[in-house]
């Protein structure tokens, strides 16, 4: 039962809710068309008054024209004339070239009066900015001598810009009427100068860095040819240095070799001085073979020193401690060991 009971109280709250929202969406739509209506009506408040005023003029011009067919065409010819004088207070147009400042360097201006009525004799392209692709023969712009394939530059001292061209253009139909025309991809002066101010600075960065480029490959340049003379003199230097050194090593090669010789020679002279029998019995001795028996002449007794007549069985020769035979290296079959 309580459950029962709180779920009826859960919907009935749902429906209060559902019902107070819809309320307030119907305030809402009453405030809203409340707000439409008041708007509606300052509308056609404005739009009554507008009438009556243009039904004053209307009337006026009705009362002051000599004759017309129809009421009808007067009020379009009174709009007309209302229109062209909204747009002339919109352009601003000034009423006579004298009024214009002087044309810019390079801009040709060409004057129409009023007597010059109709069409100016041009044909003008499809394009921004306008340029005229020729000037019909015998029309008031050849006898002012307009150039053709010229762009129109402005017309009343108003500029033709992409944003009012088409309501610029509209001031050829007026007169009097001045066209100013400049030839194709004229720039104005200030532009120009403008221009070579700027190409001017690019020159002289370019000037600047060139500079400082043939600054940097001229040091690196002197850098390599200083680094190269070092090395040819240090190198030169080595040699010069290894050249010495390797003759001073000659010479002490054949001052020992020199020296050497002469302890040799004396060596040999003082082996000379010895016996024949003696020489003899030792050269045998040390040429016979191990454990052979040599006779000897004269004695069995030698002295050492003649035991050194060959270099390669000597143990002192010419005052040098000699290698012995076998190179230290121990004989396993000797008795001796």
């Amino acid at each position: 039962m309580g459950k029962r009971k709180q779920s009826s109280s859960d919907e009935d709250g749902e429906r209060r809710k559902k019902k107070k929202d819809k309320e307030m969406k119907k305030k809402k739509k009453k405030e809203v068309d409340k707000k439409r209506k008041k708007k509606d009506e300052k509308r056609k408040k404005k739009k009554d008054e507008k009438k009556k005023k243009t039904s004053k003029k209307v009337r006026k011009a009705d009362s002051s024209s000599s004759g017309s067919s129809s009421s009808e065409t007067e009020d379009g010819k009174v709009a007309v004339d209302v229109s062209e004088e909204a747009e002339g207070k919109v352009q601003q147009c000034p009423k006579h070239s004298l009024l214009l400042p002087p044309p810019e360097e390079g801009i040709m201006r060409f004057e129409f009066s009023a007597e010059e009525k109709g069409p100016l004799g041009l044909s003008f392209s499809g394009g921004f900015p306008p340029l005229i692709l020729a000037v019909l023969p015998g029309s008031h712009a050849s006898t002012k001598g307009m150039p053709a394939m010229h762009e129109v530059h402005a017309i009343n001292g108003l500029a033709l810009v992409l944003q009012n061209g088409a309501a610029v253009m509209k001031g050829l139909k007026s007169r009097p009427v001045t066209v100013d025309v400049r030839p194709q991809g004229w720039r104005p002066m200030a532009k120009i100068k403008e221009l070579e101010r700027q190409r001017e600075r690019e020159d002289a960065e370019k000037r600047l860095v060139l500079e400082e480029e043939s600054k940097r490959r001229e040091q690196v340049s002197q850098e390599q040819r200083e680094r190269d003379e070092r090395e040819l003199a240090a190198k030169l230097e080595r040699q010069e240095r290894e050249r010495g050194e390797y003759a001073e090593a000659q010479l002490r090669a054949r001052e020992a070799l020199r020296e050497q010789l002469e302890r040799e020679d004396s060596w040999n002279r003082k082996l000379n001085m010895e016996p024949v029998p003696f020489r003899k019995a030792a050269d045998e001795l040390m040429a016979a073979e191990y454990g052979s028996s040599v006779n000897m002449e004269g004695g069995k007794r030698l002295p050492l020193r003649l035991l050194t007549r060959r270099k390669e069985v000597a143990w002192l020769w010419a005052g040098e401690v000699q290698e012995l035979i076998g190179g230290g290296i121990p004989d396993g079959v000797d008795s001796w060991s």
